[in-house]
């Protein structure tokens, strides 16, 4: 009971911590950058929330104008998503960057956004793209006469040269960057460079020396307490001590080499690669010793490897597995693995350990040792000629990036040249645009007058032939009304006494039923189907009279959209609902609705340049509604100037109590909906 009330309680209190830190994020004051950036830091906090809080300081940059400042803010989230691994996030915020500094032509932080973007590709194994951004990178650099971060940039240009077997080239780029440090307390560059010349040092196979600057790192350490990679630059350095001890066949002094770098610090959860790197060596290292006791090493480095998606770890630890199970004659476990290492180094262009595995195999597999030894001769002279490719290809790189900074300088010297000449004549064109454009305006402004003038007149004229049209409508329905009088005291006075008569004759079939009772009783049943004759001649007049009401403003509407197609070239579409009982509408309410119509199609005949006219007319419940669409230029509702037409729209809206409603923007048409309550 104690160990499920611990569990509760541990439970609750992690739920706890991980909602306040929700909340936290949530109810952040989105101008708080620095508070966001730094939580997106703090390694006590979920890798999630982390990245959350990058995500959320990216939303706020968005919205910033483009200064120093926002620069700076992207440059520090670039580093955040470094550092949270989130490699396709870094690379798209230093383009972000890139593109920001070249608008506001930003040199400094070009040059630094393309250090970046080298870095990206740096970190995926894409050397070219890498040596070519950062090539970019230098030469900015040393176009502004900025020299602070160039001995970083040359060593990762260094680097390069190393992972792509130039060791001397390597060798040569960090002895030029050691001679610029000699009055430097860059320790940590310091440390790097040692580094970088004991990898092209013991890349060429001279270990001796390789071994010389490898222990300077070490010393160069005691100035690097402060980094918080102190630790594991630590550690780095005895890994490439025994790394080296390895290649002498020195096992016991690699054994310990790689138990002191262990010894510094848990690094299974802070440094898993650097972890599995140590424990693969280590692992390497006892069974050359013919000690056992610790071969599951090999096997969990592989596995940590794995889980990272380390390729180059991946394929070393097979290797050293195939080579384990060889040696302990389980040549089928060999074999898997020396093939897998094979192919994986290979479709991953990881030569140097496909050469490995196929000089593994060809021991394991002495049956085809022909065939891996063919393929690791072909393999070696591919190599050797990619290698002298490579260099070429790096020297061209240098070359090119020299090549485009000529062309920048030549390109802004032309650009000052012309620019006197462009203002000059840009300055004339401005002043003859003036006055053509006062004259446009002028004679605009005096044909739209006689416009408005015309339209005015034409609008009264309007109103009254619809004053017209609505008294002969008036009338019309004043004669239906006399005639719907007429009806009901036909059926009052004919229809209801003949059937009130008839049916107190029938009622004597309640007393008599005799023969005579009802003979008589059947002539007043044929008097029946007369009357019924009657009602239908009755009913079918007043259907006529119905639907002709109906059909009344229905066709005065419809006569407007037939008008419009014949004079001019759009076409008008008009759907009315059946449903709308127009005669119990009152006609101040059709005459409005008439205008409104009348005045939407003139709009849009004259402005919209539109070929498409759609209105359609329904009833929904206590309203009508009108919707009027067209497929014109639009216009900006909150800018354009309001016009009489649009204000008398407006104005008969209100008489009726209506609401409207217009929608447009520029190259999509105008839509406008009216509700009218009924």
């Amino acid at each position: 009971m104690k160990k499920i009330f611990f569990i509760i309680l541990f439970s609750f209190f992690i739920f706890s911590c991980n909602q306040k830190e929700s909340n936290q994020l949530l109810n952040l004051n989105e101008d708080n950058i620095d508070t966001l950036l730094s939580r997106s830091y703090s390694y006590k906090i979920d890798k999630i929330q982390r990245d959350k809080y990058a995500d959320q300081v990216l939303f706020v940059l968005s919205n910033k104008t483009n200064d120093s400042l926002t620069r700076r803010y992207y440059f520090k989230l670039a580093g955040r998503h470094y550092n949270l691994n989130e490699s396709e996030k870094y690379l798209k915020t230093s383009r972000k960057i890139y593109a920001l500094s070249q608008e506001s032509r930003d040199s400094l932080s070009m040059a630094k956004a393309l250090q970046y973007i080298g870095d990206y590709h740096y970190g995926k194994f894409i050397n070219d793209s890498a040596y070519y951004y950062y090539s970019k990178a230098e030469k900015m650099y040393l176009h502004i006469n900025n020299n602070e971060d160039i001995d970083r940039l040359r060593l990762y240009k260094a680097n390069i040269l190393f992972y792509e077997k130039d060791f001397s080239g390597c060798e040569i780029a960090v002895v030029n960057i050691l001679k610029t440090l000699k009055n430097k307390k860059d320790f940590r560059l310091l440390y790097e460079c040692y580094i970088a010349l004991g990898n092209a040092l013991e890349g060429s196979n001279n270990t001796k020396q390789s071994l010389i600057y490898y222990n300077k790192a070490d010393d160069v350490t005691s100035q690097l307490k402060n980094d918080p990679q102190y630790l594991s630059l630590k550690a780095q350095t005895y890994n490439y001590l025994g790394r080296v001890c390895q290649k002498e066949n020195d096992h016991r002094k690699a054994v310990f080499y790689f138990k002191r770098a262990l010894g510094i610090s848990d690094f299974r959860n802070t440094e898993p690669l650097l972890f599995a790197n140590l424990i693969n060596n280590l692992g390497y290292s006892k069974f050359k010793l013919d000690d056992k006791s610790d071969f599951l090493l090999l096997y969990k480095a592989l596995k940590i490897r794995d889980s990272l998606n380390n390729i180059p770890g991946i394929v070393s630890s097979k290797i050293n597995l195939s080579e384990y199970y060889f040696a302990n004659q389980d040549t089928a476990k060999a074999l898997l693995f020396s093939a897998q290492a094979k192919m994986i180094a290979h479709n991953n262009k990881i030569f140097e350990d496909e050469l490995k595995a196929l000089e593994l195999l060809a021991k394991i597999d002495p049956k085809n040792d022909s065939y891996y030894n063919n393929r690791f001769i072909k393999l070696t002279d591919s190599l050797q000629n990619n290698e002298r490719t490579t260099r070429n290809k790096f020297a061209r790189i240098e070359f090119e990036t020299d090549e485009i900074l000529n062309q920048k300088k030549n390109i802004e010297v032309e650009k000052d040249k012309i620019s006197y000449q462009r203002w000059v004549i840009l300055g004339f064109s401005l002043f003859f645009i003036l006055i053509i454009a006062l004259l446009y305006f002028a004679k605009l402004q005096h044909s739209k007058n006689k416009e408005l003038q015309f339209e005015q007149q034409q609008r009264k004229a309007n109103e009254e032939i619809y004053q017209l049209m609505l008294d002969q409508q008036s009338r019309i329905d004043e004669g239906r009304q006399n005639e719907k009088k007429r009806i009901a005291q036909e059926l009052h006075d004919g229809i209801m006494s003949k059937l009130t008569s008839t049916r107190l004759n029938l009622f004597v079939l309640n007393k008599k039923t005799d023969e005579e009772t009802i003979k008589k009783c059947l002539l007043h049943i044929a008097e029946i189907q007369n009357i019924e004759k009657e009602i239908r001649e009755i009913s079918h007049d007043l259907n006529k009279d119905i639907f002709a009401g109906k059909d009344s403003f229905k066709t005065i509407i419809t006569a407007l959209f037939d008008d419009l197609k014949t004079t001019s070239q759009v076409n008008g579409q008009i759907e009315i609902d059946d449903a709308i009982s127009w005669e119990t509408i009152e006609s101040s309410t059709k005459m409005h609705l008439y205008r409104i119509f009348q005045e939407t199609l003139q709009n849009i005949r004259k402005y919209a340049k539109a070929n498409i006219v759609i209105a359609e007319i329904s009833k929904h419940e206590n309203s009508i509604h009108v919707k009027i669409s067209d497929n014109g230029i639009g216009f900006n509702i909150k800018k354009v100037k309001q016009g009489i037409g649009l204000k008398n729209i407006q104005s008969r809206t209100k008489m009726i109590n209506g609401i409207l409603d217009i929608k447009s923007n520029k190259g999509k048409g105008t839509q406008m909906n009216l509700v009218i309550p009924i």
